[in-house]
Order: structure tokens, then sequence, then C-alpha cells
């Protein structure tokens, strides 16, 4: 803990000053919104301006706060409390980990962090938090479906059977499909579950109809320029997902020592594959929400229902952290199937994969009960950014693009010919002349 840097940082989401031990109300409702959010630091004897005022701290002092803490909050916690100096003057820091037994109250009324302030959290969201705590009894992947054998594809089992032998080397035998279902768990009280349908039907939207990948090409948030909805059951969804990121940014060919020819994309397949394998296998089928897949001029965001499972944070996934599933059954499937190499080792590989080629860091971010992953596509160039603000406004030819910025005709084409293959501006020919626009 850098008590230093805190300070600098000033309050925000997880960090809160207080001047003194008196504010007894707010420095309980801090540690109740701290325990339900992402956890974070109160830092006592400084002010709301981050001056460090000291307090005055007596041989009771410390054992008093500590009974206080946990008298006032449920169910019951005792923070880290650490007394330390800054120029001569004593400051108390608590540090409150983020919640494993959430709802957290403090009076009866549960807070959650937003920003530098704390708010009480709607009964819906409360509702949602119990809910979540008690996932494991109510995983939606196990959810009955009024579906019948009929609806589950030989040929897809078949698939996939052969897939995983050839890759796990595991030999799975069965007699029927129910027979292979039951050994899979796909099977609840002779009844399929969702899970089952998701993976072994060619149509599963009958059944889930929010259980789509919805994707977009956008030039602003809020239109896109291209649409398409992915269908089918999960491994279409990941691969026909796949193919649509793969025909919207750029890539280069080239023949490698072997004489082979290689594709190399701007964004890693391998980093995008595992950001869609994700989403599809961690989402939150209790949602009514589809995933949801945006190709940004710089980035790429995948987008899927349901926020991390508990203790799991944002940060978590930048280090080697446990792998939390949320749908084990659907898990499992995937990672026999190849799709998962192995366990909590996912969003490292996407880290790696993007520094790798000189990318910027992908960022893992929890929006309201969605979860966000966010890869970045090469930065552009100045000149890049001058010509797209020209042709925002009209189409041009090179060679007028070219007179706008003071440059040679074949230089422009060359930045307009990079443009082009990044799928961010487009052309058409009149006549004799091409003339690009957005």
């Amino acid at each position: 803990m850098d008590i230093f840097r805190l300070i600098r940082t000033g309050e925000g989401e997880r960090v809160e000053f207080k001047e003194s031990l008196s504010d007894v109300k707010g420095i309980m409702e801090t540690i109740c919104a701290f325990l339900n959010s992402r956890g974070g630091y109160i830092i006592v004897g400084v002010d709301d301006s981050g001056h460090v005022k000291g307090i005055d701290i007596g041989r009771g002092t410390i054992p008093r706060l500590v009974g206080m803490i946990r008298d006032a909050i449920e169910p019951q916690v005792i923070p880290q409390i650490e007394v330390t100096e800054i120029h001569g003057r004593k400051i108390i820091v608590i540090k409150v980990d983020k919640g494993i037994d959430k709802p957290y109250l403090y009076k009866g009324i549960a807070f959650k962090r937003v920003g530098a302030s704390n708010q009480r959290i709607s009964r819906e969201e409360l509702e949602r938090i119990i809910l979540e705590k008690y996932k494991p009894r109510l995983s939606a992947e196990d959810n009955p479906v009024d579906a019948t054998l009929s609806d589950i594809s030989e040929s897809i089992i078949n698939r996939f059977v052969h897939v995983a032998e050839n890759t796990r080397h595991v030999r799975l035998t069965y007699s029927s499909k129910e027979d292979f279902l039951r050994r899979m768990r796909l099977i609840r009280d002779s009844t399929l579950t969702l899970a089952s349908i998701l993976l072994f039907s060619e149509n599963p939207q009958p059944y889930v109809p929010y259980a789509v990948v919805k994707c977009g090409r956008f030039k602003d948030p809020l239109y896109p320029v291209l649409e398409r909805e992915i269908t089918g059951n999960l491994f279409d969804q990941v691969e026909l997902t796949l193919s649509f990121i793969r025909e919207n940014i750029s890539y280069r060919s080239y023949i490698n020592e072997n004489g082979v020819r290689v594709e190399k994309y701007e964004i890693p397949l391998g980093a995008i594959r595992e950001a869609i394998v994700n989403a599809v296998v961690h989402r939150d089928y209790s949602i009514p929400s589809p995933i949801y897949v945006k190709i940004f001029d710089d980035r790429i965001e995948v987008i899927n229902p349901g926020k991390l499972p508990d203790p799991l944070t944002p940060e978590d996934l930048k280090r080697e952290h446990q792998s939390i599933l949320r749908n084990p059954k659907i898990g499992n499937v995937m990672f026999l199937y190849g799709y998962i190499e192995k366990w909590g080792t996912g969003t490292n590989k996407m880290i790696k994969l993007c520094i790798e080629e000189g990318l910027r860091e992908p960022d893992f971010i929890e929006q309201g009960n969605f979860f966000k992953v966010i890869l970045y596509r090469k930065e552009l160039s100045e000149i890049h950014g001058k010509i797209m603000e020209l042709l925002k406004s009209r189409r041009m030819t090179s060679s007028e693009v070219a007179k706008h910025l003071g440059v040679s005709e074949r230089t422009a084409r060359k930045y307009l010919k990079e443009l082009f293959d990044r799928k961010l501006v487009r052309r058409v020919r009149i006549g004799k002349s091409i003339y690009y626009f957005t």
C-alpha cells in the first residue's frame, strides 16, 4: 500500500478521506459501500482536499474503532487497520477488501460505492445480489427447457466427440444421444437443460431467443454502419463472430519460410477468440440480453451480460487468478473442444498476445450488470487523423487529399490505402476517378 499515492490520487471509487473519527456514520456507510463494491481505503486524519491534518490516537482508539465496526456492519467484518505517520502527523488507514458475503448492511441499509459517494442499493439490485450469492444452486445453464431429443443434433455431437478426442485425447463413449447428454450432465430429472440446447442444437433460439451475438461496425457509439446478428449454437456463435471481426479489421499476408501463405491481423486472432469464448462461456444466461461485439475505429468491445463472479475483480484478470465458472457444464464442453486451453489463463493470454504485437494492453471493465473486454487497434498517425477529418465532409480523390495536406499524391495514396485496409474509409470509382469517403 502506497499511502502517499492514495492521498495524491484523491477521493474516488476506492478512496475516502475523513478528517476525524467523529463522523462515525460516514465511516460505517463507507465501509459498507466498499464491502458491497470493490473494496477500498478510508484514510482518517486527511481532509477532503487531501491535506494531512493528523489525529490524536490514544491507547484505546483502535480497539474502540474495531469494536464499532464489528457491531455496526452485518454480516460481521473486521477490516485491516493501520496507524502511520506523515510529516510527524498520525493518520489511520482502514483497508476494506471486497466483501465475499454480500450484501452487507449498516443499520439495515445496504450501500454501494459510486464514484466518490456512497449510495443506497435499490431493492431490485439487492435482490440481484442475493440471487448472485446463491448462484451455484441457481445456475441458469441447468434450467429445464421444453425441448426433446429431436432438438439435439447427432452431427454436432459427432463433431464434438471427434474434436475432443483429437484435442484432449479423451475417449467419449455413448450409446445414444440421451446417454451422451447424461454423461455430460446435460440432462436434469429426465429433462433437457438450457446448456444442452445451447451446445448441441442446430437452432437453440426458439428456446432462448436472447442467446445471440449482435455485431456491429461503428463510426460513432450510437449508429452502426454495418450490423449482423449471430445465431445458432455456441460453437457457431464463436466461429461466426470471429469471421465477422476478421471481415472488418485489416490484415497483411505474406509467405513464410515454409512457403505457406500467412495472414496476420492487426489484432491477434488468438486474443479476439479468447474474448469471444470468454463472453459465450461466462455470460449470465439468466439475463435476457445478447452479447454485443462493437468494432470502432480504434478498438473492439466485447460485452456480455453478467458481472464477474465473486470475489474476482477486473484487476484480478491481469494477473494469475483462480478460474471461477458461472457455467461449469458449458465451460467443460468448451474445454474439451479446445476453446479453453487452461483454466484461468484466457485474459492473461489476451494481454500477452496484444503486448507482443505492440498494442495497448486490453481493458476489463464492469459496467452495471455487464462485463466488457476492450481490445485496442493500432493508433493512427496524425496524417491518418487529418485525412479522416477531411473525408467526413465530402468525397475526395487522392490528388485532392494530397493538395489539402501539402504532400505528394503518392504519399496520399499510401495513407489512403492504409485507412482502406483498416476498413476506416471506403472508395468508389466514378468515371476514371476513385473517390474516398468515410
